[in-house]
Order: structure tokens, then sequence, then C-alpha cells
């Protein structure tokens, strides 16, 4: 039994024994993401170990997450007898938003777990990259804090980008050579958007290929934008493509058009159509 010179009270005698019980009985306080924390640390030093197997407290990478798109980033488990409370924060606020699935958000997160329960912590990043953040369980008896990461990659929204025009093969016209005319790919209409309401429509790209969408390319053309919400050039045609160097077109010949939308965020979106010379 510690003497009063030891500098124990009696609160932290109760810890220490609970802490010892959870080690006799088989359970390591713990993590069992694999590899994703890199950092445990006890409040009070007791020697408590960490284990991938039979962890009391659960913590499972979740990721890799989507930039701009709300993901799964971590689930929690509480495997313990009582309830536990986590509190998970961001390392950097700018990075995005913690969802609790409870109604909380934020830049940090709490829920309380009872007795066997489990949940979902959600990500909406704003960046991409590894995003790291913090996790403290604390049990009453025992608390732990541990700091993990989370990739974020720019990946593609539905809806965040949409193709106006062209959309239908009228379109979009293959001119055949015309005396010293001709030999052009005419876009009559093009009308892109940011359609998911941060204006950062960087990039409308065109790509011509002789027959189907799996045919040799022979004609392109990319229009590189500072950003915007929307991308709606004048002028009949909107837009001419000129053939490869070399490249004629040929008369009977079917040609298919694919216009590419991207944003800022790396989300994209595309229009085929096509047309006989």
């Amino acid at each position: 039994m510690p003497k009063r010179s030891d500098k124990w009270d009696d609160h932290s005698l109760l810890s220490r024994r609970a802490a010892l019980v959870l080690l006799g009985g088989g359970g390591l306080l713990g993590i069992t993401a694999a590899g994703a924390s890199d950092q445990v640390e006890l409040r009070r030093a007791f020697g408590i170990g960490v284990s991938n197997d039979g962890a009391l407290v659960g913590i499972v990478d979740q990721g890799p997450v989507k930039r701009n798109s709300r993901d799964p980033m971590v689930e929690l488990t509480n495997n313990t007898a009582g309830s536990v409370t986590y509190t998970l924060t961001l390392n950097d606020c700018s990075d995005g938003t913690l969802y609790d699935n409870g109604g909380g958000s934020g830049c940090s997160v709490t829920v309380t777990l009872g007795a066997g329960n489990s949940t979902i912590i959600d990500i909406q990043a704003s960046a991409t990259g590894a995003i790291s953040y913090a996790i403290e369980a604390d049990g009453g008896s025992f608390s732990v804090t541990t700091t993990s990461t989370v990739e974020a990659q720019s990946g593609n929204v539905v809806g965040a980008i949409r193709i106006q025009k062209p959309s239908r093969d009228q379109e979009f016209t293959a001119v055949t050579p015309r005396g010293n005319g001709g030999n052009v790919f005419e876009v009559r209409s093009v009308d892109v958007r940011d359609d998911d309401g941060d204006d950062d429509l960087v990039e409308v790209a065109y790509e011509v290929r002789e027959g189907g969408a799996n045919g040799t390319i022979v004609g392109s053309k990319t229009v590189t934008l500072a950003p915007t919400g929307r991308y709606n050039p004048s002028g009949n045609p909107s837009e001419e493509i000129v053939p490869n160097a070399g490249y004629t077109i040929q008369s009977g010949q079917q040609y298919t058009l694919t216009v590419t939308g991207t944003d800022a965020d790396g989300n994209v979106e595309t229009s085929t159509v096509g047309d006989t010379a």
C-alpha cells in the first residue's frame, strides 16, 4: 500500500486498481486501427499497454475520403462495461468539418457511447493529402489520447459540374474540306456550369475521336479558365477544334466528341455527342 509520501491519494489509488483489473482480465486498453494511430499517451501513468487484439477502446480508420464530400472517417467502439466519451478534433480546422451523425458538427465533436456500442464519425474534407486529428477517450477510471490521420483524395462529386451544352448530336459538326476552308470540327453551342455553388470551374476540354468513344484521337483542345461559375462562349459556332496536324476529315466517317468540365476540387463531368461527316 503506497504511503502518503508516495503522493497517491484515494482517488488515484482507485484508478490504479481499476486499470490493473483491466490488465488482469486479459483486455488491454488500446487501439484497433491497423497503422492508423501514431501516438498513445495516458493521462495517469499506470503502465497500461496498447494492443491490436481485444482492445477495450476501438478506433478503426475508415478512409480514404474524398475532398468536398461527406464520408466516414473513423469508427469508434466501446468494449468496456461502462460509458466512454470520445472527443475528436482536427489539428487544422481549415482541413474540413467533422460530423458526429447525431446532429453535431464542427472542427471538434464529442460523443458518448454506452457499453458495447459503436458509431461512425464523418468528415467533409476541404483539403487533400493527410489530414491529422486527435482523439481523446475518457472512461472515468481511464483516459487515452491518440493522434491519427485520414487521407483525403481529389474525388468526383456527382452534380458539381453540369454540361448544359453540347448535349445533342446536332450541336457538333465535322466539316470536310471546302476549297480553302473547312476541315474543322465545330461545336455549335457550349454551356458548362459549376453547379455546387463555389464558382471554381477551371477547365473545359474537347477530344474528338475517329469512330466511337474508343477510336483514335484526331483533334483536341483545352480551355483553361480563371475559377468561374460558367463557361458559355459566344459565336457561331461557339468553339472550333482543329484536327491534328496532317489529318483530313473524311466524308462518311463517324466522329465522336467528348467534352469534359473540371473544377478546382477535381470534380469532372463529361458529355459525348457524335456526327458523321
